[in-house]
């Protein structure tokens, strides 16, 4: 039997807005490892494979990258055809930063398997992280193209989709991610972010409020939600949601975002009324 690869999608990240919208990120998924049910020609070779395989996916949940790479790269020399294993290669690679590596493994799964939507969603977002958010969005419509339902293209192809400046497509990818995952609080932030930018600031409080009871530790909502508060003078309000993004960015150990919060409520305190341009994540 052969073990799953957990792990959380890559995904983008919502940008500060008004003041600064936080960028989402987009998400990888890694594939879902299956039994092996086709019979192949050499079984012990097939035995051997599926034991690098499953090392790769216990180093890689240990945190040992490197080992996990290898691991599943001596799983392919074994059966070159085995995609899964590929893209299970493709997002440790990416988590490594070598994300041309992971684009390269992304497309060897998809020439194998050129009906599985996750491989495209990788490789759309590795892409897009890269900058190439035209070609992200060609990936994230193939895979929508193969499931119609799968909430994390839309969202993804959402993100892809604001950054060109798309603002009415993303609002509807956002959308439809919501509604085929009512439960998703970052697809609430990243619709809230392009409300923000519309001028619907009540639209996008009301989507971060939701985010919130979603997740109560989702930073980049109280961040967002303070910004458009800010915006509209309600300053308690914005101080309020910047002082507890800044505890839970410190928490979570994003000493990044802790310090920009910090320097923005320092801005704030000696210079009411300033608003301050976008800045990614």
């Amino acid at each position: 039997m052969r073990l799953k690869l957990s792990g959380q999608v890559l995904t983008g990240v919502v940008g500060f807005c008004g003041i600064a919208i936080l960028t989402l990120t987009a998400s990888v998924v890694p594939a879902n490892a299956k039994q092996i049910t086709s019979p192949r020609i050499e079984q012990a070779a097939t035995t051997k494979a599926d034991d690098f395989y499953n090392q790769g996916v216990n180093k890689y949940n240990q945190g040992d990258l490197e080992g996990a790479i290898a691991a599943f790269s001596a799983a392919i020399g074994l059966d070159p055809n085995d995609a899964i294993a590929y893209v299970n290669r493709g997002y440790t690679r990416y988590d490594l930063g070598d994300k041309q590596g992971a684009i390269e493994d992304f497309t060897a799964a998809i020439r194998l398997n050129p009906r599985d939507p996750v491989a495209y969603v990788n490789r759309g977002y590795s892409r897009y992280d890269l900058g190439n958010s035209q070609s992200a969005i060609q990936d994230y419509n193939r895979a929508i193209n193969l499931d119609p339902n799968y909430a994390l293209a839309y969202y993804n192809r959402g993100l892809a989709r604001n950054d060109l400046g798309d603002k009415k497509g993303a609002l509807e990818d956002y959308s439809t991610a919501i509604r085929l995952n009512p439960n998703d609080a970052l697809a609430y932030v990243g619709r809230g972010n392009v409300r923000d930018e519309q001028g619907d600031h009540k639209g996008a409080i009301e989507d971060y409020n939701q985010a919130v009871r979603l997740n109560p530790n989702e930073a980049f909502a109280y961040y967002n939600r303070g910004v458009t508060r800010y915006n509209q003078a309600d300053y308690f309000g914005a101080i309020e949601d910047f002082e507890k993004a800044a505890d839970l960015f410190l928490r979570q150990g994003n000493t990044t975002q802790y310090q920009q919060v910090l320097e923005l409520l320092t801005k704030i305190e000696h210079q009411t009324g300033e608003t301050l341009v976008s800045i990614d994540r």
